[in-house]
């Protein structure tokens, strides 16, 4: 993370340390010519946070309450923010690796085709 990004993280979190913070392969438009941003994704206490900065800032919170239904879609290699209302983008992509990490750090227990489920607070 860069003087920018943790200078807008630090703005938007106040003290509030994160638990988990991602640089991830999401690209958006924020104000660069040619080119998009990285997207973070930060987990914190009791929000998820997704930020880039460039010329513009992009900063969208949601309530980890609001994240419970959330999985990895393995086709498209996303992790899907669901069931949270009101976030632009909540299809983020990550290896899969990183993506069990946010949803331990969020607190979801991840069902397979099987029925069964994985708790990996163990």
């Amino acid at each position: 993370m860069n003087e920018v990004e943790k200078a807008l993280l630090a703005e938007v979190t106040g003290d509030a340390e994160p638990k988990l913070c991602l640089c991830t392969k999401t690209m958006i438009d924020a104000g660069r010519w040619w080119r998009g941003t990285q997207v973070w994704l930060c987990v914190l206490q009791d929000e998820l946070i997704l930020l880039a900065v460039a010329r513009r800032r992009y900063v969208q919170r949601v309530a980890l309450a609001d994240c419970s239904g959330s999985y990895y879609f393995h086709a498209t290699g996303e992790l899907v923010i669901a069931p949270a209302e009101g976030i632009e983008t909540n299809r983020i992509s990550l290896s899969p690796f990183d993506a069990l990490r946010v949803l331990d750090a969020l607190g979801v227990k991840q069902v397979l085709e099987t029925g069964m489920t994985v708790n990996r607070s163990v």
